[in-house]
């Protein structure tokens, strides 16, 4: 394989040459690099071709990167951020049989990460996820008995999952479901979801009944949500 940079019409792209049959052009997070895998038995003319015929495409993902903030996917690798209830914490890997839970060490920020000898981002994120499962476990409890004596109600179960929306409130039977990322957010926004999915259990949509009802029981909820969602 054999790797170089070229820029051709202001539109500069690492090329890597491999064994394969197919052209292939992505624009990356978070700076909008393009990068380009190509056959090794194609010209440079055709790459370029290539590259000119998807510049419209390029810029375009490119502007959609910047404005947006979109970030690299993560690796789960040494020196990466991740974040607890708030706090940044850098990601360090251990390859030490003896140690089996995730470490935190306050002092230095840093976020120990025990994995198997031959590990994967995806096992790696798995053994991170059940850490922030077990966050939110520690934390729910606490949690919901403050914002029931707050709102008034309980719901019948609450769950944890990976899901698009913070949270969600089956109103049929009370069951509350909380997203497994609020470990990584500040301690309020937890009792922000967990307020607005209680306040579901009096009035199920979002109009005015129910926003009267987020201003009655968490009067900053606005604030904390433009925070969230950050």
């Amino acid at each position: 394989m054999t790797k170089e940079t070229l820029t051709i019409e202001n539109i500069t792209f690492t090329l890597e040459r491999k064994n394969i049959k197919r052209m292939y052009l992505r624009v990356l997070p978070p700076k909008g690099e393009v990068k380009v895998s190509a056959p090794n038995f194609l010209s440079d003319e055709e790459i370029f071709n290539f590259v000119i015929s998807k510049k419209d495409w390029i810029l375009k993902k490119q502007k959609y990167i910047h404005e947006n903030g979109i970030k690299a996917p993560l690796k789960y690798d040494n020196g990466e951020k991740h974040y607890l209830w708030g706090r940044p914490y850098t990601l360090q890997l251990i390859k030490n049989d003896t140690i089996k839970n995730v470490v935190i060490d306050e002092d230095k920020s840093m976020l120990y990460l025990p994995i198997p000898k031959r590990s994967t981002i995806e096992k790696r994120k798995n053994i991170l996820d059940e850490f922030y499962r077990l966050q939110m476990q520690t934390a729910i409890p606490t949690t919901l008995d403050k914002c029931a004596k707050i709102v008034g109600k309980t719901p019948s179960e609450v769950k944890i999952r990976k899901m698009k929306n913070w949270g969600n409130c089956r109103y049929h039977d009370k069951r509350i479901t909380l997203n497994l990322n609020l470990a990584k957010k500040d301690p309020e926004c937890l009792e922000y979801v967990m307020i607005h999915e209680l306040c579901h259990l009096i009035e199920f949509n979002h109009g005015k009944k129910f926003k009267k009802l987020m201003d009655k029981f968490c009067p900053n909820w606005k604030e904390i949500k433009k925070r969230l969602n950050e």
